[in-house]
């Protein structure tokens, strides 16, 4: 379903969406138009990006594509999604972004959250950037 939702090829593009996005949440998925689970969260995206529409706007980053912003947002698992409102990077706390408190995770590892005992959160779905 990636052909649904409009691409950004380069930086160029890239910082014209997030300069050019106003009152509303830019949301910027990153990671493999061929990747399986890349088209299973392109799907969910295109699903939901009409009824958003007034509030959010999405976009589909080719990691190869733009390895700038690949390193500049330190993406090293895809699919990710990073988000802006107004210019403003936004910093989210879910999923993914947990293992900032877990250098040493891996694919398929289970993590338990810190600030909720006894919960876990299971991470089989991304995998690691392969150059």
């Amino acid at each position: 379903m990636s052909f649904l939702l409009p691409k950004l090829t380069s930086k160029k593009e890239v910082d014209q969406a997030i300069k050019s996005t106003a009152e509303k949440v830019l949301v910027l998925r990153f990671g493999r138009d061929e990747d399986p689970v890349c088209l299973q969260l392109d799907d969910i995206l295109s699903k939901t990006s009409s009824g958003l529409s007034k509030m959010a706007a999405i976009y589909l980053v080719d990691v190869d594509r733009t390895p700038v912003y690949t390193h500049y947002f330190d993406i090293s698992y895809i699919p990710s999604t990073v988000f802006f409102f107004n210019g403003q990077h936004m910093k989210v706390d879910y999923g993914l972004s947990r293992l900032s408190h877990f250098p040493s995770a891996t694919r398929d590892q289970e993590l338990r959250d810190p600030t909720v005992p006894g919960t876990r959160t299971l991470l089989p779905w991304c995998h690691q950037i392969s150059s």
